[in-house]
Parts: structure tokens; sequence; C-alpha cells
């Protein structure tokens, strides 16, 4: 519609067109327009743009994601215009789970949230009697009846009524609605009030002339013994079957062939059908044009549909089951026999899987000169009337394992776009067709390579869809049936699954066993300080001979992509170490360093440079930070880590560019750009398809917020729209540690917003949550609720709470801007604390804190300048030297506000202030700095806080605005 308002003749719809035209190409890249023409491929004839045909590589590298996002953006541009949109969706009682969950799950979802939500409507039409409990969209429409952004209204459309019937009768033959009251009952009852058949009765009773029109009268007449001879049928399908059976073979044969391909069929594969010998004599045109004009079938544009489903139910299921399934055979058979996958296929190299691969090609074959199909779809065709003959249907063994191909060709054509479940059932159909015997036999007959094919593509789509079990059914047969090296790729699936459903001891415990299985020298307990430093040893020794130009040097002469066999297993290799290292990660385990230590060893001994290896490189140059404080070197092996990534994407790209910029440049770049760069990470991921490392970017990057003083109402808006989207990808991890920032900050502003009902019932407060992570030993999450607990424990001036926490905290792994903040925190407390109890150890923590900030500050200045001035002060105030300390305090204010940290700035005024009053006993300067502490709490949004702090020290708050200090935030 859009592309004809642009040749119209209404100025304004031409006008309309072309700012849609215009948006489109200033919101979409050149590669989006081009994915997004996958979809929509109309899209160039409005922005007059020609796209190359995508690649293979680019094909595999489009995700769900990536789809939602573009998809996302398109309906923001049409929004964003002046004009409103209606979006029918019909027959969604047939749409599968993905295409559900697309529309009325993320694009839905994403456009409720936008500033012009009320410019789209959204119409769903679907049979309820045909949605079961199960159904996906059953769980949508909860979803949305409870959703607060969007406003949903139902409306049941029933059957006609006898009174409707009537209305249309006599508006039909222009007579009242008295005079056809009695023929209008008879027409209801002969169709149940179904509008179709109601208007196929009637037709009928015009053929056979029970209705005429009289001339003696001037109106339409009816014959009543005619109408009462009729043939009625209680049951309406009944009804429609008995009127098809009367027609003639060749109508009746054409009608089954119809209803084998469902609802309707694309005119092309008729013309193609028309040169086989499955149609009935003379061919299938002059039977379709008949079928078109007695109202059973249609034509609309390239496609033939029956006028109502219900027919075609009837017609499919009208054919005897043996004759069904020698029809689909025979339609399958025929399709693929147009394909050039199945004359590879059935050349010398039948049993050749690769060589069918290489030698299909994607081809438009243009037939009868005006309609086109696609040789993929085509084979996707032919397979699907394979399956549905069955392969109990075809004894051949031959014939199994080629039509198994056929499944596994779809279903890889399938997961290169996302669409998982489909695949997995083309999957599950191809090893349906091999049997399970065949494994024992593979070796002779050559067919091994297929039956992996076909189990690690059924447990990878599995994998894809969150369904552990299944994954585990598959990759178990495999280990079962192959030697170990060529179980690899089905360990890979394996333990990415575990990752997804957040299994991490369970990933480090057959990580573990696996790597030393490879060979790794992984001793089978947690490594000690000594092993780990002697690794670490050994990996620098042989690091001190890598150059970067060896990255350069090594891609010059093996090009981008070297796919031999031994590459391909370093590949995964690098694969299971990236899924085992995030695993040790999130459960602080003493594995983490010696893991990295070791695929890094291997990188470099093997020459292995290829961006797969990145994490090794950015993993070793995080602990030369942790371990060695060499930050030089850190940063010199972050930056090796992003000039491999630059060579080409992986869909691992993004995870290591998060464990840069959250782990090693965030010592060395303002806090503001190290959020910029993870939210960066964050799109880049959701594209990407990789959700986990979107929300850990996304999860940080609100941390960065939260640390860097954001207002901490924007902070909680940020927050909770986060939640909601953990709560979508139902990472448990990700919703936990969302939930307890948004304590923190509820506890900050005075509210409480109870995050926990996102978890609707099954975790009701921290405690709770405490002890589910300690039952299942999650150390990330234990660490989480510690980490909230210090923090707000220190907010709150608890400071034996506060070091409780510590205790447990020291312990446990956790990330950089977390321990850069912890420290912070922690040296504050000390010297509070000495001043209490003059306990030397209290006043020995304080001055190691300061070693420590007075080390990161060369790399950050504005990070960690005013930190330290503040420490210094507390140092000076616990010594004590008054002087001093209140010329460190000032100092400190004045650097926090210059950085815009309204929130330190306050914490500096509130320490000043109660270090005049108990050390200094300047009780007038001392309420001078705490209103001004009060002033930037408010503008940070901390009301609670700032409320405490007023009450603590009877403020006088009547005349303080949030205006009335100045900040740079």
């Amino acid at each position: 519609k859009l592309i004809r308002m642009r040749v119209g003749d209404d100025q304004q719809d031409a006008e309309y067109s072309r700012r849609i035209s215009k948006a489109l190409s200033d919101s979409l890249d050149d590669s989006s327009l081009c994915s997004l023409a996958a979809y929509l491929p109309s899209i160039f004839e409005l922005i007059d743009y020609n796209c190359k045909k995508q690649s293979a590589v680019e094909q595999a590298n489009f995700s769900h994601w990536k789809l939602v996002f573009l998809l996302t953006q398109f309906m923001y541009v049409l929004l964003e215009l002046d004009r409103p949109i209606m979006l029918v969706l019909d027959d969604l009682q047939w749409a599968d789970a993905s295409t559900i969950n697309l529309v009325l799950g993320n694009i839905l979802d994403s456009v409720s949230n936008s500033l012009y939500a009320h410019r789209i409507l959204f119409v769903v039409l679907y049979r309820d009697n045909e949605v079961c409990d199960e159904h996906p969209l059953v769980a949508q429409l909860v979803r949305l009846r409870q959703s607060e952004s969007v406003k949903i209204k139902e409306m049941p459309l029933s059957t006609f009524s006898k009174g409707d019937i009537c209305s249309m009768i006599a508006s039909e033959l222009r007579l009242t609605t008295r005079i056809v009251a009695e023929l209008g009952g008879i027409v209801h009852r002969k169709s149940s009030g179904n509008i179709l058949f109601a208007v196929e009765v009637l037709n009928s009773m015009v053929r056979n002339s029970v209705i005429h029109f009289s001339l003696k009268l001037c109106r339409y007449q009816w014959d009543w013994d005619n109408i009462s001879s009729l043939k009625t049928e209680e049951n309406v399908a009944s009804f429609i079957i008995t009127t098809i059976s009367t027609l003639q073979p060749k109508f009746l044969q054409t009608l089954r062939i119809l209803s084998c391909f469902g609802y309707n069929i694309d005119v092309a594969i008729l013309c193609l059908l028309d040169t086989s010998c499955i149609v009935p004599f003379g061919g299938i045109r002059n039977p379709l044009r008949y079928l078109v004009d007695i109202g059973i079938i249609e034509m609309a544009g390239s496609l033939v549909s029956f006028t109502h489903d219900l027919i075609q139910q009837h017609v499919y299921e009208g054919i005897a089951l043996p004759q069904r399934q020698n029809l689909h055979f025979g339609i399958g058979v025929f399709l693929g026999s147009k394909t050039t996958f199945n004359a590879a296929a059935t050349g010398p190299g039948i049993y050749s899987l690769e060589f069918g691969i290489d030698q299909m090609y994607i081809s438009e074959s243009k037939i009868d000169g005006d309609f086109i199909i696609s040789e993929r779809s085509l084979l996707s065709i032919a397979t699907d009337h394979i399956n549905c003959a069955g392969p109990e249907f075809i004894v051949d063994q031959k014939q199994r394992i080629l039509f198994a191909r056929w499944n596994l060709k779809v279903a890889k054509e399938l997961s290169a776009t996302s669409n998982f479940r489909c695949a997995l059932h083309y999957y599950k159909k191809g090893i349906q067709f091999i049997g399970h015997d065949v494994w024992i036999h593979s070796n002779e007959t050559g067919d091994q390579e297929l039956c992996l094919d076909l189990y690690e593509g059924a447990a990878a789509a599995s994998s894809a869809t969150s369904d552990l079990a299944t994954v585990e059914y598959f990759v178990n047969i495999v280990f079962r049936n192959v030697h170990f090296e060529r179980s690899l790729n089905a360990w890979v699936i394996l333990i990415v699954s575990l990752e997804s459903s957040g299994k991490y001891a369970e990933i480090l415990e057959k990580g573990v066993n696996l790597l030393r299985r490879l060979n790794f020298d992984i001793p089978a307990s947690p490594p000690s300080p000594k092993e780990i430093k002697d690794s670490l040893v050994t990996t620098l020794r042989i690091a001190s001979q890598f150059r970067i130009e060896h990255i350069k040097t090594s891609y010059h002469s093996t090009g981008i992509l070297n796919q031999d066999k031994r590459n391909i297993h370093n590949k995964n290799l690098f694969k299971i170490f990236d899924a085992i290292v995030i695993a040790t990660y999130n459960t602080s385990s003493p594995y983490l360093p010696l893991l990295a230590f070791e695929m890094m060893q291997y990188s470099l001994r093997n020459e292995f440079y290829e961006p797969e290896a990145a994490i090794a490189y950015a993993g070793f140059g995080y602990f030369n930070i942790m371990l060695r404080n060499d930050f030089k070197s850190g940063k010199y092996w972050a930056n090796v880590a992003l000039e491999m990534l630059k060579q080409y994407t992986i869909s691992t790209a993004a995870r290591v560019k998060w464990i840069i910029h959250a782990q090693i440049m965030i010592w060395f770049i303002p806090l503001e750009d190290t959020r910029r760069n993870l939210l960066e990470i964050a799109k880049t991921s959701m594209k990407l398809g990789d959700f986990l490392t979107e929300i850990y970017a996304i999860r940080l990057s609100s941390r960065c917020a939260f640390f860097g003083g954001e207002n901490l109402s924007i902070f909680s808006q940020l927050n909770i729209r986060n939640l909601k989207n953990t709560v979508k990808y139902n990472t448990t991890q990700g919703t936990e540690t969302a939930v307890l920032d948004q304590i923190m900050a509820d506890e900050l502003r005075g509210e409480n917003s109870n995050p926990f009902k996102v978890f609707k019932g099954l975790i009701n407060n921290e405690d709770d949550l405490f002890k589910r992570a300690s039952l299942t030993n999650n150390t990330s999450s234990m660490m989480n609720v510690q980490y909230r607990r210090f923090f707000s424990s220190f907010w709150k001036g608890d400071y034996d709470a506060a070091e409780s926490s510590s205790k447990v905290l020291l312990s446990l792994r956790m990330t950089n801007l977390l321990l850069i903040y912890f420290t912070f925190y922690r040296g504050l407390i000390a010297f509070r604390r000495y001043r209490e109890d003059h306990s030397e150890d209290k006043l020995r923590n304080g001055f190691d804190v300061i070693i420590k900030i007075e080390s990161w500050l060369q790399h950050s200045p504005s990070l960690f300048e005013n930190k330290l001035l503040l420490l210094n002060a507390e140092e000076q105030a616990s010594l004590p030297n008054i002087d001093k300390a209140k010329s460190l305090y000032l100092s400190s204010i004045k650097s926090a506000k210059d950085c815009g940290r309204v929130h330190e700035q306050g914490l500096a005024c509130e320490l000043m202030g109660q270090f005049l009053l108990t050390v200094a006993n300047d009780r007038p300067q001392a309420m001078i700095h705490m209103k001004n502490a009060h002033t930037c709490y408010l503008q940070w949004g901390a009301f609670g806080k700032a409320a405490e702090l007023a009450e603590e020290h009877g403020l006088d708050t009547s005349s303080v605005s949030p205006t009335g200090i100045s900040s740079k935030h």
C-alpha cells in the first residue's frame, strides 16, 4: 500500500510514503535493510535500493533476536509519523509458538512501551474451539490481560443466528423478513449458522430452481415440496461431503491432491504437478476452474485456497490412509526430483552428505511464465509430503537414507534463520527415517556423518529452545555411538545448553573431566595457589615470545576462515573453554585462572589466533591485573583480543568485549564511557542472538549508572524495564540481580516497589533467595545478596552489618566495578570503626585501602581522585589532624562535584559534617555540610536517605530544594 501511495494521485499519501522511505533509510543501515528484505522483499521498491544477496555466512549469523530488533525498528519508523496503524493477525490458532511470541511478545511489548503506543491497534483473530490450554497463544493472552501497558478488548464472535440468516435472505431477495422467516429457518438449520454453508445451501437452491423468480408475482418464490425433499444432514460437514462426493472423479481427485497441501497451495506448485502422472488425465487446469466456479476453492494472487478450512479437512480425512500415504509419497518424490539437491544425492555420491550439500544451490525456477518458487521452498514442500507418508510406508533403506538427508537439509536451512522449533521437527523426522539401528552399521555404509549431523542438529535446536532434557537425550546417544574425538561438537552443545540453564556447577564438573580427557593439564580437584602460580609463570614465559604481528601474519597466510578439521577442532575446544570460564566465574571457582592460562598456552603453542581464541587473551589480560597488579600487560592483552576480533565477527565476540570492558578497560576510562560501551555491547549481543551476554552487559551498565550517580528515579525505571527483559529471557541470575539492585535503590529512595513479585511466589524475600542459593551452592547469587546487604548497610550507617557482609565478600570473586566500590567503602568503614574502638587492625585496613587506590589512581584519575581524597581525609580525621582533614574533605567535595558524582559529593559532605561534630566540635559548620549532604541526596533521588539524615541531625529542611546546591550532575 505504501508503494501504491507513492505513485498515487493523493499528494498527502505520496508525501507520507516518501517520509516513510526517508525514515527507513535513516534508521537502518545497509546490512539491516538487506536482512529485513528477506522477510519484506518489497521494501526496496519503497526506498529505491538494491541489495546484494546475503551470503551463507550472513544468513547463518542472522538470529531470532536480530529479527525482533529489525521488525521493532521498522514498527517504530511507521509509528513515529502521524498516522495510526492497524495490524491484523488472522488464524493465529495455526501459528507456531515462535511466531506468536515474536509478534505478541517481543514486538508488541516493545511497541506498547514506546511513546507512540496509542497509534497502533493490533487485531488478533483466532478460533477458540481450536486453541487448547497448552496452545502458545493462551499463555500470551493471559500475559496481555495482566499487562498494564497493553489495553485489550476481547470480542467473541458466534455463528449467525436464525434472525441474521433471515435478514440476509430478505436483503438479497428484496423481501420482508416475515415472508422469508420459514425459509431462513430451514437454511439456518442446514448450515448450523455457518455463513459459508448458508450461502452454499442458498446457491444449491438457486441452481436447482428451488428458488426462482416469478414473473407473475414479480418477486422471488420457492417450491416448498422440493425444499422438503432436499436431503438434509444434521452435521454440516456431512452435508458438504455429500455435496463433494457427487463430483466427477477428476474433480474429486483434484480436490484430494489440493487437500494434501493443507488450506492453500502455491499456483507454481500446481503448474509443476500438472506435468506429473499424479494429476487426473488431461491435467488439473480445467478442474480448477470448475471448482472455483462452484465455490469450493478460490484463487487470490499466486495462491489457490479452499473457501473454508473445514472443506479441506473433510476432503483430506475422507481419503483412506494407504491411499493418502501413497498420494503424499508420489507428490514428495515428484517435487523432490525437480531439485538439484536430489539430483546430487541420487548420483554416484548418494551416501556423501557433503557432496549433496555442496551441490545444492538456491535457484529461482520460473514456472508457467507467471509464478516463481525457490528451490529451497520446493525441497521443503517435498520433504513435508514424504514425512506425511511416514517412514513406515517406505521399506527401502536407501530411500529412507535419502529422505533423511532431505530432512537434514531443510532443518539446517531453518536453523540458519533461527527457526529452531521447526528445525527440531525435521531433525526428528530425519532420525525416524534412518532408524535407531543405523548406528550399528553406519561405519560400513558410510552413514555415520548423517547420523551425527541429525542427532547433533536435534540437540542444538533443543538447546536453542531451552529444552535441556531433550539436549541430554540426543547428545547421550552420540556419546554412546561415536569415538570420543568425534563427539566434541556434541559436548559443545551440551555445555552451552547447561550454561543457558544456569547449571554452572554441572558445567564445571563435566568440563574439567572433558578437558582432562583431552590431555589438558587440569587437576581433578580445585588447584592450589602454587599450581595456579606455576601455570602463570609458564604462560608468561610462552607469551613473552608472542608479538601482535603474529595474528596479522596468521590471517594473511591462512585466510580469514580456515575450515580444515584441525581448525574446527580448535574452534570447538575454545567454545567449550568459553562456557567453562563463565561457569567458573559465576561459581567463584579457583579453576578460573588455571583455565585461562591453559587456554592461552594452547593458543600460543598451536598458533591458533582466530577469533574464538580471543577469550583466552582477554582472560590472560584480566589475571595480569588481578594476580600480578600489572595493568600495562592487562591492557596490552586486551588489545590483542580486540585485534583478533577485527578479522571476523563471531557469536561470542560480544562476550569477549564484555570481559574486556567490564573487567579490564574499566580501570582506564571514566565510568560513563564504560557504561556506553556496555550498552553498545548489549545492542550487538541482541543482533547476534547472544541474549546471555546482552543481559550481562545491561546488568553491569545499570550498575555503572548507579555507582556513577545516575538519578535514582531514572535508574529505577531503567532497572524495572531490564527486570522485565530478564524475566522474558528466563535468566534466573539476571532476574535476581535486577531485583536486588531494585531493593537497594528502593531503600535509598524510601520506597518499596516489591520487586520479588516477578518470581510469582517462588521467592518472596531476600532470605528465601539466599537459602535457595545456599542449597544449590550458587556462589554468584550468594555474592549478589551479600553485595546488596553490604552497600545498603553502608548507606544506612550500619557498619556492623556491613563488616559482616564484607567478610563473606572477601572470599568471593566479583566484577571489578563492585571490587572498586567495595574496596572504597570498606576503607571508609575501617577509619570510622577505628575512631570508635581504636583498633590498630582497623587502622591498618584503612591504610591498605589507601595504598591500593593510590596504585589505581594513575590509570584513571577521574574515577579515583575524589575517592582517594576522601579516604585521606578520613585517615587524617582518625590520627587526628584537624586542619589537614578539613582541607582534604573540601578537596574531595570539589573533585566529586567537578566529575558530576552528586552522590559522592553528598557522601563527602556527610562525612565532613560527622567529622566536625565528633572530632572538631564545630556544630555550626557541621550543620552546614549536613544540609549540603541532604541537598545532594535529594538531587540523587535518595529521598529516603535524605529523610534519615534530616531526622538524625534535626535539620531544618523547610527551605531546602533539590536544586539548592550547584552540581554538574
